[in-house]
C-alpha cells in the first residue's frame, strides 16, 4: 500500500510582513493558504520576531479563509512554530470572535 504524504509550505511571518502593510500581507498569507488548502498542503507559519498580528492583517488572511473554507478548514491548515502564549490567546480569541460575528449576523439576516 502507498503510504500518502501531505506537503507543508514552509512560511516565515516576518518574511510576509517585510514591505507589505499588514492588510496585503495578510492577503498575501491568504493566497499562500487557499492554494495549500486546494493542494491538500500544510502552511507551516514560523512566527519567529513577530510582536503581535493586527486584526488588520487577520482580517484579510485568516476572516477571508473563513469565509471561504469555513472555520474547520481554516483553522486546520495552519502548523504553528515559535509561537508565544499570547500570540495563540490573539489567534483563538479572533477565531470565535469572528464565529460570533458571522452566527449574529445569520440571526439578523433571517
Amino acid at each position: 500500500m502507498k503510504e500518502m504524504t501531505m506537503d507543508i509550505i514552509d512560511v516565515s511571518l516576518k518574511d510576509i510582513f517585510k514591505d507589505r502593510s499588514y492588510p496585503e500581507g495578510g492577503t498575501e498569507l491568504f493566497n499562500i493558504a487557499s492554494k495549500a488548502i486546494l493542494e491538500g498542503s500544510k502552511v507551516h507559519m514560523d512566527m519567529r520576531d513577530i510582536g503581535s498580528m493586527p486584526t488588520l492583517f487577520m482580517n484579510t488572511s485568516f476572516g477571508n479563509l473563513i469565509d471561504l473554507y469555513g472555520l474547520e478548514t481554516a483553522k486546520g491548515v495552519f502548523i504553528f512554530s515559535h509561537v508565544k502564549q499570547n500570540q495563540i490567546d490573539r489567534i483563538k480569541k479572533y477565531f470565535d470572535d469572528y464565529m460570533t460575528m458571522l452566527e449574529e449576523k445569520k440571526e439578523q439576516d433571517q
